[in-house]
């Protein structure tokens, strides 16, 4: 079992297809963690909605906007 780090930043509008990619992949991640480098967009609320049908734990965790290796470091941890 995996873990699947996406990080993000205001790409709220590609949300929906990365993890959509994610999730559709067979066999699935053990779960799928998001990670906003402090986005301005709706990305919290795209994550929080996909979540809720999401068929693995779709986490969502913030933090400033570092870069993306942060980010990634970020989820690791």
């Amino acid at each position: 079992m995996i873990s699947v780090i996406l990080p993000t930043y205001n790409r709220a509008a590609f949300l929906e297809r990365s993890i959509g990619s994610v999730l559709a992949q067979r066999p699935c991640c053990g779960e799928l963690i998001v990670v906003d480098d402090g986005s301005t967009d709706n990305t919290a609320e795209v994550v929080a909605r996909l979540a809720a049908t999401a068929s693995v734990p779709l986490r969502l965790l913030h933090q400033a906007n570092q870069g993306a290796a942060a980010a990634r470091n970020t989820g690791i941890r």
